[in-house]
């Protein structure tokens, strides 16, 4: 119990890949929504370390849950909110910067000597 309240602590920051997992399923649920139980059956999760992760997405502002009732039993129904399916549209003039689509950008945040030996950034920058 206690590594797992650390884990979903460290992820608040920058997301964990199980709370992205969980996003990009609701997400693709569309406005019929999810059951929750489906989600925890998809992802091989157990429901408590599942509804944590939910109900801090819907704290966010990510998702809704609505209690819903299926084959006589209550549930959740989860969808996503405009806040998720929002694509943030970048000025024009950064989709020339080479960082901003790199795959290896969160391995470079803290660590100087990595972006100063970046041969793509290096090109951008002097036009090599």
């Amino acid at each position: 119990m206690r590594s797992e309240s650390r884990e979903l602590r460290l992820s608040e920051g920058g997301g964990s890949q199980l709370e992205r997992k969980i996003l990009d399923i609701v997400a693709a649920s569309g406005e019929a929504g999810i059951l929750q139980r489906d989600i925890w059956h998809l992802l091989n999760i157990d429901s408590r370390r599942g509804s944590r992760i939910v109900k801090r997405l819907e704290r966010m502002g990510f998702l809704t849950r609505e209690v819903v009732v299926h084959k006589g039993r209550r549930m959740y129904l989860l969808k996503p909110t405009p806040k998720l399916l929002l694509v943030p549209k970048l000025p024009p003039v950064l989709d020339e910067i080479p960082c901003f689509y790199c795959p290896h950008l969160l391995s470079c945040s803290g660590e100087a000597s990595r972006v100063l030996n970046c041969e793509k950034l290096e090109k951008w920058l002097y036009g090599g």
